[in-house]
């Protein structure tokens, strides 16, 4: 057997694998001898088929099958042994492999097109400080919070005229056709900005009327005011008629015990000034995640911006189109390519940190992703056992691994362990700032 690699350039190369019949003769002649022992034949005793029968009619496929493996497993011990840099899959040359006469060749040679990115080293101490933004709560944004909430648990009241965030309720009709709902409903708070001034001001029993395009942003909005469904609603058009016949205005809650109650559940805190606190305390929750998440972003960005990755470009696009089987055409992966490219960079640098520094899943970490998730889904929601249910619950989805739980979920907790490592290992520069100033930062790096 002879396995030789000839580089094309510095990411692509060709492999070829060269098997002689001393290679393969062995495997096959066990094949075809195990055959002859378990073949059930008419006209033969079990386990006394002669192997040269066996060779006739099952020669070509064991051999074939026993060849394929073996080159198979070549090609990816050579990889493994050399540490290749492989990225995509080995691209077999298909119509060499065709004309392979399987009836009397001895001598196999089977060639493979395969991509490799560049070499690169991953020095952390290097990379530049990356910042990151402890983020003041302000009075002001306690005060909008609360009420927020106040609103959310208010009550509905009946008023006489429209505001901006009213709700409208009226008949709905379109005099150049049959078309008449009478319990449209417009919430005034979905209304496009510029079309605001149609609706302020409107009393119980006024009309209006206006292009029925004009008034939402988008069909889901326009499929709630008219009853109808996206599709219905995309079709309307022309002018309507709007006849007002009940207004109703969200009142704020009172702050006492049952509005604390609602919003941070029962008994959780029993005045304002802890109602004031536990808010403070969710809005500093909410800017630490937004802030770790800024940060995980500069810190991959600075990474890909300072570690040089050539990729064989040419190579991914041809193999990104064979394994999509046409689902996708060469344009299609042209547009997305950059994305993948820059995907695929930072897998290659999560590898290298992860295999430099000894950074290994264990089943906890796996299972500690999928019981994240299931609390996010309960939210504040709990009751005793709640723990125990969410750890059986993630066990048993792990087990059943529908739609590939395990491999989604070990890649996640694989990038949030790298995460990790990164941010505690390079240089992170922390500055106080409020919530303005961390969103023009933050919209200008996501730009």
């Amino acid at each position: 057997m002879e396995t030789t690699l000839d580089r094309i350039s510095s990411t692509e190369g060709r492999l070829k694998v060269t098997l002689t019949e001393a290679d393969y003769k062995p495997e096959v002649d066990k094949k075809i001898k195990q055959y002859s022992k378990t073949a059930q034949i008419k006209g033969f005793r079990p386990g006394m088929v002669p192997k040269e029968y066996i060779q006739k009619l099952h020669g070509k496929s064991i051999l074939v099958d026993e060849v394929i493996n073996m080159v198979s497993k070549t090609v990816n011990d050579y990889i493994s042994t050399n540490k290749l840099r492989v990225v995509g899959d080995p691209m077999p040359d298909n119509e060499a492999a065709q004309n392979i006469d399987w009836d009397n060749q001895k001598d196999f040679t089977f060639e493979y097109q395969i991509g490799t990115a560049s070499d690169f080293t991953v020095d952390l101490s290097k990379i530049p400080a990356i910042k990151t933004y402890d983020i003041a709560v302000s009075e002001d944004k306690i005060n909008e919070a609360i009420e927020d909430v106040r609103k959310r648990f208010g009550k509905d009241a009946e008023v006489e005229e429209v505001e901006a965030g009213d709700m409208i309720f009226g008949t709905l009709k379109q005099e150049s056709s049959e078309f008449e709902v009478k319990d449209a409903t417009i919430p005034t708070d979905r209304v496009k900005e510029e079309s605001a001034h149609i609706f302020k001001g409107l009393e119980k029993g006024s009309s209006v009327k206006f292009d029925i395009q004009s008034i939402f942003t988008n069909t889901k909005d326009l499929g709630f005011a008219t009853g109808k469904t996206e599709e219905e609603a995309a079709a309307l058009s022309g002018e309507f008629e709007l006849t007002v016949e009940k207004i109703t205005r969200v009142g704020a809650a009172d702050i006492d015990q049952e509005l604390f109650d609602k919003a941070l559940g029962q008994g959780k805190v029993s005045n304002e000034e802890e109602f004031r606190a536990e808010i403070a305390k969710i809005i500093g929750e909410n800017y630490a995640r937004e802030s770790e998440y800024l940060l995980d972003f500069e810190v991959e960005k600075t990474l890909l911006d300072n570690i040089s990755i050539e990729l064989p470009d040419e190579f991914l696009k041809k193999w990104l189109f064979n394994i999509n089987e046409g689902k996708f055409t060469e344009e299609d992966i042209e547009k997305d390519y950059a994305a993948f490219a820059k995907g695929l960079r930072m897998d290659l640098i999560r590898n290298e940190v992860a295999s430099n520094n000894e950074i290994k899943l264990e089943f906890a970490d796996i299972l500690e992703e999928v019981k994240a998730e299931m609390r996010n889904y309960f939210g504040a929601y709990s009751y005793e056992g709640l723990d125990e249910m969410i750890d059986q619950m993630a066990r048993k989805t792990l087990k059943e691994n529908k739609d590939n739980a395990v491999r989604r979920y070990t890649d996640r907790a694989f990038g949030k362990k790298v995460r990790e490592f990164l941010k505690a290992n390079v240089t992170v520069e922390k500055s106080s700032v409020n919530v303005e100033e961390f969103n023009k930062v933050a919209e200008t790096v996501y730009a």
